[in-house]
């Protein structure tokens, strides 16, 4: 795969993307094949700013012809490699930061304890030197503004809290209605990004305070072999009735994301050593928590010993 390549395209994303520039992304993605199409788009979608491969697609190419000339030929070269490997989305809010509905830590921008090292195993997946790595997506129902102002700011704080390389795939205003027209959004997004990356299966991280459930059940229920699991921070204590439901949907709601790791682990989606990093950084981080209180501590701590005796037991 030629770094000149990743570079032009790059170059071409930015400003205004005249019809010459669309015809000379199409020629650029047309001449490319097999696994060195992956990587190229895997290199496009690693940068720093709000541009990815998404947005190239999507936004950046106006043009309908080319784009669908694009999208036939990244399905028929996915198809020609089978399945490579899966892409990890996540939800933000409540997901990752303590925001919202979760009151088990301080609300802010410190991550939820073992988030990211659950995220990055579940991008490893069970073997080593996978095709990709490194390159997490996070799926906000937040509107982007101009410029790319919101897809900036959230990528500032995952750098911030670790996380080196990322694309955000952002939301609209009128996806802020309800929990409905979120999960729309949402899933609208996800499955842009399915287009542009058919070679790789998705696994979608999220929460249980603003659509999520809605955005995992409705993934499993149209592509469930694409799909192969769910998992969902629970932030509303959710009944356990409803978690064996979801279950057998494969929509799995967890209270730690060492738990999270024990599931991933049972389907297959994860490697023993994934598992173990996730347990030792969930617990460091544990211990770094500036608790607003003794219960929140000791409830939560509670949580967290269950689930390491789940593992070892």
């Amino acid at each position: 795969m030629s770094t000149d390549l990743v570079t032009e395209v790059h170059e071409l994303q930015e400003g205004w993307t005249s019809a010459a520039d669309e015809r000379r992304l199409a020629e650029i993605f047309l001449g490319v094949h097999g696994v060195e199409l992956t990587e190229l788009k895997n290199a496009i979608n690693r940068r720093d700013d709000h541009h990815d491969l998404e947005e190239l697609l999507f936004d950046d190419v106006d043009d309908d012809e080319i784009r669908a000339r694009v999208l036939a030929h990244l399905a028929a070269e996915a198809q020609a490699l089978g399945r490579v490997g899966v892409k990890v989305l996540s939800d933000i809010d409540d997901t990752v930061f303590p925001m919202i509905h979760e009151t088990r830590y301080p609300r802010g921008h410190t991550p939820v304890p073992g988030v990211l090292a659950f995220l990055q195993a579940l991008d490893d997946g069970p073997v080593d030197n996978p095709l990709s790595r490194g390159d997490l997506t996070f799926v906000t129902a937040r509107p982007e503004l101009a410029m790319g102002l919101v897809e900036g700011s959230t990528k500032d704080a995952l750098r911030t809290a670790g996380v080196v390389s990322s694309s955000v795939l952002a939301g609209e205003l009128l996806g802020l209605r309800s929990k409905d027209a979120m999960a729309d959004v949402k899933l609208a997004n996800v499955e842009r990004y399915r287009q542009a990356f058919p070679e790789y299966g998705v696994v979608f991280v999220g929460d249980t305070g603003q659509g999520d459930v809605l955005v995992g059940t409705r993934m499993r229920e149209a592509y469930p072999q694409d799909c192969p699991a769910v998992f969902v921070h629970d932030v509303v204590a959710t009944a356990q009735p409803e978690r064996d439901r979801l279950a057998a949907l494969g929509v799995h709601v967890v209270d730690t994301y060492v738990g999270a790791a024990g599931v991933a682990r049972g389907l297959g989606l994860v490697s023993e050593a994934g598992v173990a990093e996730v347990t030792e950084q969930a617990l460091a981080e544990l211990d770094e928590v500036a608790w607003e209180s003794a219960e929140q501590e000791r409830d939560t701590r509670a949580l967290f010993e269950r689930d390491v005796a789940a593992l070892l037991g």
